[in-house]
């Protein structure tokens, strides 16, 4: 779950889930390619990214250490998945998050990540380099809804391969605030896109639930 660095509400995993769901529906423009693969498994497996976690978690983003995480990625990574473009999507993601500390618990995790991804890589003839270059998009919308779900403002950048088999790299940036989400360049279908994600009072979450509506605007400068 998310702890808002400025109200006593959370957002918990799947709501933030949602929000990466969405935007990986609306990817893609005439500058933008939309990664060759069937827009279905893109949605599911960027809006499934950290699928361990379950519908109402009590498990505090950047409030936890590794031993706690553990549990979690490692669930997460070996759920089972019907689509195996999807969960290869989620695979990346989770080893991605491995490699960001330096423990001896997340070195391993990557480790076993890894190896985990190269079987599936190899036994369904999926290719290494489209899942590479997806994951740096799983990246950044996973930050952008990341950064919504922290409830401040907070700017950044996330490099992306703009056009499918071209080595181009393009840094795509990103300001979050105030419920607005804009990147520049635009990487979205459409200019424009309202939403909300559903979050809890503190005070009783989980087991007594207070319900808090946070409208998102996705739009473009």
């Amino acid at each position: 779950m998310f702890k808002s660095k400025r109200r006593q509400i959370v957002i918990p995993q799947s709501e933030h889930l949602k929000l990466v769901g969405t935007l990986a529906m609306l990817w893609g423009n005439e500058q933008f390619d939309t990664p060759p693969i069937e827009r279905n498994s893109m949605v599911m497996g960027m809006g499934l990214h950290d699928r361990g976690y379950g519908y109402l978690d009590n498990s505090p983003i950047g409030g936890m250490g590794d031993e706690e995480w553990e549990v979690i990625a490692r669930r997460g990574f070996n759920m089972e998945c019907s689509d195996m473009v999807a969960d290869t999507i989620v695979k990346y993601h989770f080893r991605r998050l491995a490699s960001g500390r330096d423990s001896e618990i997340r070195k391993a995790l990557h480790a076993d990540f890894t190896k985990g991804i190269d079987e599936q890589l190899q036994k369904h003839k999926l290719s290494r380099a489209l899942f590479d270059r997806m994951d740096r998009i799983t990246d950044l919308l996973d930050t952008l809804s990341f950064e919504f779900c922290f409830d401040i403002p907070a700017s950044g950048k996330v490099t992306v391969f703009p056009r499918n088999g071209k080595d181009e790299e393009v840094a795509v940036e990103y300001h979050v605030e105030d419920g607005e989400i804009n990147v520049s360049p635009w990487t979205f279908s459409l200019d424009e896109h309202p939403g909300y994600l559903i979050a809890y009072h503190l005070d009783g979450y989980p087991e007594r639930l207070d319900p808090v509506i946070l409208p998102y605007r996705l739009k473009r400068k």
